[in-house]
Formats: C-alpha cells, sequence, structure tokens
C-alpha cells in the first residue's frame, strides 16, 4: 500500500492506493488540473462547485469510456468469430485440394498404364481443367489467408484499444474518488459544524 502527499487546488492530502506513487501523483495532478480549468473559466464559482463540475465532468467521460469498450468488445468478438469461419472455410479448401491432388495423382497412373491415344486426349482435357480448378482453389485459400492475416491484424489492434479503455476507465475511477474525497474536505473546511467531534 503506497502513502503519498499531493496539493490539489492549493491544499495537501493524503493519498492512499496500491498504485505506484507516480501514478497517485498522476491522478492528483489530472484532478488539481481540471478543478483549476473550471475556475478560471468562471471566477464566481466557490471551490465547491468547481470540484462537483469536475466531478460531472470525470464521470461523464468514464462513463463515455465504458460504452466505447463495450463495443469494442464487441467488435472484438465478431472478428473472433470471422476468424473462426475463414479458419474452417481453409481447412475445407485444404482438404478438397489433396482430393483433387489424389485424383490427378490416380489420373497420372492410368495414363502411365494405357496406351490409347483417345484416353490420353480426355486425360490431358481432365488433368487442364483439374490444373485450372486446382489453380483457383489455391488462389481461394491464399485471398482466405490474407483475410485471416488481416484479421489477426485488426484483432490485435482492438485488443489494444480495448487495454487502453480499461486503464482510461480505472484512472477515471480514481479521479471521482479523489474528486469525492475533495468534496467532503472542501465541505468540512466551508462548515466548521461539520468538524465539531
Amino acid at each position: 500500500m503506497n502513502r503519498v502527499t499531493v496539493k490539489i487546488n492549493g491544499s495537501e492530502y493524503n493519498l492512499v492506493g496500491e498504485e505506484r506513487e507516480e501514478y497517485l501523483h498522476k491522478v492528483a495532478g489530472c484532478v488539481d488540473k481540471k478543478i483549476l480549468d473550471i475556475l478560471n473559466k468562471n471566477k464566481r464559482l466557490s471551490i465547491s462547485d468547481a470540484s462537483v463540475l469536475t466531478a460531472v465532468n470525470v464521470v461523464d467521460e468514464m462513463l463515455k469510456c465504458e460504452c466505447k469498450n463495450e463495443l469494442l468488445n464487441k467488435e472484438l468478438e465478431e472478428f473472433k468469430k470471422s476468424q473462426k469461419a475463414l479458419q474452417i472455410q481453409v481447412e475445407d479448401l485444404k482438404k478438397h485440394i489433396k482430393n483433387l491432388e489424389e485424383y490427378n495423382a490416380e489420373l497420372q497412373n492410368k495414363l502411365e498404364n494405357s496406351k490409347s491415344g483417345e484416353y490420353l486426349k480426355q486425360y490431358e482435357e481432365e488433368n487442364k481443367r483439374l490444373s485450372e480448378e486446382l489453380e483457383l482453389l489455391r488462389e481461394s485459400a491464399k485471398q482466405y489467408l490474407q483475410e485471416k492475416n488481416q484479421l489477426k491484424s485488426e484483432n490485435k489492434e482492438l485488443k489494444f484499444q480495448v487495454q487502453s479503455s480499461k486503464y482510461k476507465i480505472m484512472d477515471l475511477q480514481n479521479r471521482l474518488i479523489e474528486n469525492q474525497i475533495d468534496l467532503v474536505k472542501i465541505k468540512k473546511q466551508e462548515n466548521p459544524l461539520l468538524n465539531v467531534k
């Protein structure tokens, strides 16, 4: 557990958390900056009002990040489903190519054992047709593999975006907690009756 003393809007606060000290200072710095920005935009606001507006802004950002995170997770699931379907298609194409190659080998054996010119002509036509079909299948398999690689790349990017969103949500949750602490302290400072034990 780390304990640090930070300054927010000129007042010192003790923060306690499992995060590193640098992170806690960063959170306090963000809260301080947001409060100062709001106070600079409207000089007539009290510190308490500025703290409430800061909390509202932070919660708004957090909720938007959560929505974005949910959308990214849904997109990620869709990409995973597409990738799985493409993998099945690639496997089917590989099986089909293997069957065609076996059939081609069988025809070549028949050709070697046959001395008939007519059979040779039929074989050559059949072999040509099969070669063309095999080439088309290879092109299709190549295209599916390219799509699979593209989906893998997009999947990796989505995972990175989801992880970034998670960190942003954690950061916003910490800011919200700090603002709530700040608000309570400000209320205590403004209303001495709350400090009576």
